[in-house]
């Protein structure tokens, strides 16, 4: 029996006890790689725009969406899709049903109320119409449509869409 106890402490307990030894630091630097996207809103990208040309990816979402949540968890958070975006694009998340009134080469786009909910106008239009979220919209510098879609994508599946759009 007491071998069993000896035993027992020896296979379980001592190994969390055992100290690793630190990692040496390497001195090369590693390539800093956003953790997650720093989202934009559409003015804001409109004007860097005008300073430095690169599209603008517009992330159509709602609060109720389900999968807009899953596209931020996951995808989104991914190191490879965030830097991605970030160094080829102004990423903007634009609530559907709630953004403020915006306009864009002189034309005003707001909330139109649908019923029991609102849908922004410009969210119908970069959509032509067929909306459901998650939708995802690249507008070239000149604020043309180069690609839209839409559904949950996983990192790699994502990450074809954006090289994609950008050929």
């Amino acid at each position: 029996m007491k071998y069993s106890i000896y035993a027992f402490f020896a296979l379980f307990l001592l190994p969390g006890c055992v100290q690793e030894a630190p990692k040496e630091e390497t001195s090369q630097p590693e390539s800093v790689v956003p953790a997650e996207v720093t989202w934009l809103d559409l003015e804001d990208a409109l004007k860097q725009q005008r300073h430095r040309p690169k599209p603008i990816f517009i992330d159509l979402y709602t609060d109720w969406c389900r999968w807009c949540k899953v596209m931020d968890q996951k995808t989104f958070a991914d190191p490879k899709v965030a830097g991605y975006l970030q160094e080829n694009f102004y990423p903007v998340k634009f609530n559907a049903e709630k953004a403020p009134p915006i306009d864009i080469n002189g034309k005003e786009f707001k909330l139109v109320s649908t019923g029991r909910k609102s849908l922004h106008s410009l969210a119908y239009a970069l959509m032509k119409g067929d909306i459901s979220y998650p939708s995802y919209v690249i507008l070239d510098e000149q604020q043309q449509t180069i690609s839209r879609f839409k559904g949950f994508r996983d990192a790699q599946d994502f990450m074809v869409e954006l090289e994609t759009a950008l050929q």
